[in-house]
């Protein structure tokens, strides 16, 4: 019997290394495309309240982000596999997991905080969301026992 209760590491970091790509590839094109000129009105609002780190550093850590979710949501696609079978379902289960634990829930953050306006908020919960499921998807497309 084939023992199903270990992952396959190397597997979750290649799944991950991908979905991490592709999650940062459509935050790209929703912040930087999409939402570009509500961030750059509501930039301007703010004047000297804001501070962020040069562009370069910024874009490193939203690199790391969205790293960090691509190989955790393909780990969870891994830890799932044996409850709910490979495929699909399972990769936009723990897609959906982990857009609802780390964008979703964060946004209620930037609400309660007035931090960014309810647009911007909105986009980027639709367009994480989108970008999440595809890269959990295809990240597990990757993802093997052996």
């Amino acid at each position: 019997m084939k023992d199903t209760t270990n992952i396959n590491i190397p597997r979750v970091l290649l799944g991950g290394i991908a979905a991490g790509v592709i999650v940062f590839i459509s935050n790209g094109i929703v912040n930087g495309a999409i939402l570009s000129s509500d961030f750059q009105n509501w930039a301007a609002g703010m004047g000297s309240l804001l501070h962020p780190p040069e562009q370069s550093i910024s874009m490193s850590l939203w690199a790391l982000m969205c790293l960090i979710h691509g190989i955790a949501g393909v780990w969870l696609y891994a830890g799932m596999r044996p409850r709910f079978g490979a495929g699909a379902k399972t990769a936009l289960l723990a897609g959906f997991f982990l857009w609802t634990v780390c964008k979703f829930t964060a946004s209620f953050d930037f609400i309660a905080l007035g931090i960014l306006p309810g647009k911007i908020i909105t986009g980027q919960i639709i367009g994480s969301f989108v970008g999440i499921l595809i890269g959990v998807f295809v990240g597990a497309l990757l993802y093997k026992e052996e």
